[in-house]
């Protein structure tokens, strides 16, 4: 049998056998740029478990893309979401709408911990006990659902 004659860095290159422990000028992974997930307002939520639509006002601090998406893409990682609700008007009865409209402080914040090829849902939650809450906000929550496998393009 005849020896092949590779240099190290070729064997570690083909074998995936070195790691940077091993070859200290290795260069440091950089993340794929093309992995990402999605945040989602598609209305599907189920409004038997109290939650209903949501608007994504930022994500990071940033508008979170063109008006009238449905869909957001974003990096892999923690983010940090501002959601406003959309709860149906009927659910509330015509003081609780009128004490909705004058909130000052209308948003919530939902940290997400995205992973790649994941989209995630996200709603209203209707916190039914706290129903009569309206000035503090307490009846409801943003909320992430459900989320689906997908491949992220």
């Amino acid at each position: 049998m005849k020896a092949i004659g590779l240099p190290l860095l070729s064997l570690c290159l083909f074998a995936g056998a070195c790691s940077a422990a091993q070859d200290p000028s290795a260069p440091t992974p950089v993340p794929d740029a093309s992995r990402c997930g999605r945040i989602s307002v598609f209305d599907v939520a189920p409004r038997s478990e109290e939650l209903y639509r949501a608007r994504l006002m930022n994500i990071d601090g940033r508008l979170p893309g063109p008006a009238g998406a449905k869909s957001f893409r974003v990096t892999p990682g923690r983010h940090v979401l501002e959601v406003a609700e959309l709860i149906d008007p009927e659910q509330f009865n015509d003081v609780q709408r009128r004490q909705r409209d004058m909130r000052v402080d209308r948003y919530k914040e939902l940290v997400v911990d995205v992973q790649p090829d994941t989209t995630y849902l996200l709603g209203a939650r209707l916190v039914t006990a706290r129903r009569s809450y309206i000035t503090d906000g307490s009846y409801w929550e943003p909320v992430i659902y459900h989320q689906n496998s997908e491949p992220c393009q």
